[in-house]
């Protein structure tokens, strides 16, 4: 693959990341779809599925941009969909044995911060800790 075309793909995944935030953080992962996602992005859902192989990959790759985030400092959480997707990843968290592990994980590894976002990283990091685990 050429350089110029390596870094469009990169470019075209880092915008459909973005409007996944921003839509799934909005409507939810569940009702939130992939048409929407390409829409916002100004994509069509082609553009989805020829970087990700599915739904579920698309929002595990959500979900690892929100890791690096809730991991970062608390300037990286002031954005908009941040709030509403740690929500979200929490809900889902509590169906998905899988999702549970690794969000529980990202939880314990954020560090600590007296704003509003931080604290609501400690509280879900009470939530979902593993058993047995001081606390």
């Amino acid at each position: 693959m050429g350089i110029v075309r390596a870094r469009r793909k990169a470019e075209t995944r880092s915008l459909l990341l973005e409007a996944g935030l921003r839509v799934f953080a909005e409507r939810g992962v569940e009702a939130g779809s992939l048409d929407e996602v390409a829409a916002t992005a100004g994509f069509t859902k082609g553009a989805i599925y020829r970087q990700f192989r599915s739904k579920g990959a698309f929002v595990l790759a959500l979900f690892e941009q929100f890791a690096a985030v809730a991991r970062a400092r608390s300037g990286a959480r002031q954005a908009a969909w941040f709030v509403p997707l740690t929500l979200q990843f929490a809900a889902q968290a509590m169906r998905d044995p899988l999702l549970r592990r690794r969000f529980a994980v990202v939880l314990a590894e954020a560090p600590d911060g007296s704003t509003p976002e931080g604290q609501l990283l400690k509280g879900l990091s009470w939530v979902f800790r593993a058993p047995g685990s001081p606390g």
